[in-house]
């Protein structure tokens, strides 16, 4: 099997299902969201744009920024097949973003997506993710050059291929069709120019957890986290003051040990016993106060940060109501 062009779409393997069906608007998505030029989301058409619908639909998002970080949240190595995740405990959800495909948490939540219907039509792809003639792909950013996108997409087959290696994986996903036909060419052509795939899917699952921790660290001063965990701050409070109640459980039982310790003749003499409890017993008493001033801080933080845009979305909304109220017929007493 020959090397095959980076510019072109390197499989051949037809498995959309029906080869009479060739519209492009029955492989594409119902709609695609973005953001406008004012950050407001809007969703749009994916027929009237097909570069666009790709380019949100196969976006890496935040992701693409923290490649030379993403060692420290997995190890580079094929994913597991789906149901090693499930033997394991693992609960596998289906989410449409691909920047959080193979992402796990630490509760045993795997994130996967789903395969788009419009990466299994051999024709689609050669439509809208080859580059056109003299395409180098030097200028990813340029309009003409699809290269990050095919990589992400190929990228992201790939990941499939190794996710379902057998027919109890195939019955856990149970998405697509004709799987393990395509499964052996995507190993091919990765074996021949492992250029094609994406650099993020060469590392296959990622902790959610380092991600967030990696995405504080050089997002600073914003301390943004990849994915938001929690939506309001009663869900703050009460995940904190878990760990918090756990730690505070461990210190009661080392104070009591160290009491009963104090208490005995051969400890109550011993200078290094005495400072150690001492020291602990000091600890016991600030320390659960700082976690809970640390939780507190940090949610006065990102309160203070969206007060802004949430004063702004208020004004505005007054003055469209001001709007409406003042354009409403007055009716004749």
């Amino acid at each position: 099997m020959a090397p095959p062009d980076s510019t072109r779409w390197p499989l051949t393997t037809e498995v959309s299902g029906d080869e009479n069906e060739k519209r492009t608007a029955d492989a594409l998505l119902a709609t695609y969201h973005y953001y406008d030029t004012h950050g407001k989301r809007a969703a749009g058409d994916p027929a009237q744009d097909t570069p666009a619908s790709l380019r949100s639909e196969l976006s890496l998002g935040g992701l693409a920024g923290l490649l030379k970080h993403l060692r420290f949240a997995g190890a580079a190595r094929p994913a597991r097949p789906l149901h090693s995740h499930v033997a394991m405990g693992g609960e596998v959800v289906a989410s449409d973003r691909m920047d959080i495909h193979l992402l796990w948490t630490n509760e045993g939540k795997l994130f996967v997506k789903p395969v788009p219907r419009f990466l299994l039509s051999l024709d689609f792809c050669r439509s809208n993710l080859q580059c056109p003639d003299g395409c180098t792909c030097r200028d990813p950013l340029a309009d003409a050059c699809r290269g990050i996108p095919r990589r992400v997409a190929f990228g992201f087959l790939y990941t499939y291929a190794c996710l379902i290696s057998s027919e109890s994986d195939f019955h856990i996903a149970n998405e697509i069709s004709c799987c393990l036909t395509l499964a052996r060419e995507l190993l091919q052509v990765h074996e021949h120019d492992p250029g094609v795939i994406h650099p993020r899917f060469l590392r296959a699952e990622l902790r959610l957890s380092r991600l967030n921790t990696i995405s504080r660290l050089t997002s600073l001063p914003h301390f943004n986290p990849y994915v938001r965990g929690h939506y309001t701050y009663g869900n703050l409070f009460r995940d904190n003051l878990a760990w918090i109640a756990t730690a505070t459980v461990f210190v009661v039982v080392v104070l009591t040990a160290m009491q009963v310790g104090l208490a005995t003749e051969r400890l109550q003499g011993d200078a290094t016993f005495q400072q150690a409890s001492y020291g602990f017993t000091i600890f016991a008493i600030l320390g659960p106060m700082g976690a809970f001033a640390l939780v507190t801080l940090y949610a006065l933080f990102h309160l203070v940060k969206g007060l802004p845009s949430l004063l702004r979305s208020l004004g505005k909304r007054t003055a469209a109501d001001r709007a409406v109220s003042s354009a409403k017929p007055r009716t004749m007493a």
